[in-house]
């Protein structure tokens, strides 16, 4: 195992240079001319690297967190031990934060990991996975149809993995990779 060390390395604009199907793959250049392959198997650092220039807030997932953020345990805490501010109604720390230095860079990967694997099928926090589906930019349909799920799970109090279940149900790791650009 390795553990990920931070690394904060300006991507610029990424550009597509061919269209995605499952047996298709993408190629990704980034500014420091980094081609990354989009395909099932997409590693969690190629994936995170695409991610790098997503933008920190997007509807969804802020209307999310300013009525269901976490009160604390996880990103709350290490956001708290940082002196961080956390708001609900600011949608503080933002989700972008909370994978890149919350998650990604504290998070011991195996080389051969992937996104799909790491990612997908194990994050369970509501708000980081709607920020992840609109950052891959997921059919919006999709994205506030998992939204609903998020929040009727918040309601009845269902256990973070089933909710994080519930939503994969809604969107499929076919409709990240899709999208990604």
């Amino acid at each position: 195992m390795f553990k990920k060390v931070a690394l904060f390395v300006s991507l610029g604009v990424m550009s597509v240079t061919s269209t995605f199907s499952l047996s298709n793959n993408v190629k990704v250049t980034n500014a420091a001319n980094r081609t990354i392959t989009v395909s099932e198997d997409i590693s969690v650092q190629d994936f995170a690297d695409l991610l790098r220039n997503k933008n920190e807030h997007y509807p969804f997932s802020d209307e999310f967190i300013e009525r269901y953020q976490q009160d604390s345990g996880g990103y709350i805490d290490y956001a708290n031990q940082l002196g961080l501010c956390v708001s609900k109604a600011l949608c503080e720390p933002n989700q972008k934060w909370h994978f890149f230095s919350s998650w990604y860079e504290r998070t011991e990967f195996d080389e051969g990991d992937t996104a799909k694997e790491r990612v997908y099928m194990n994050l369970q926090c509501p708000e980081l996975l709607l920020w992840i589906y609109e950052a891959c930019g997921v059919n919006v349909s999709k994205v506030s149809a998992a939204k609903k799920v998020a929040e009727q799970g918040k309601v009845q109090k269902i256990h973070s993995s089933t909710l994080a279940k519930n939503m994969r149900d809604v969107v499929a790791w076919a409709d990240l990779l899709e999208n990604l650009k």
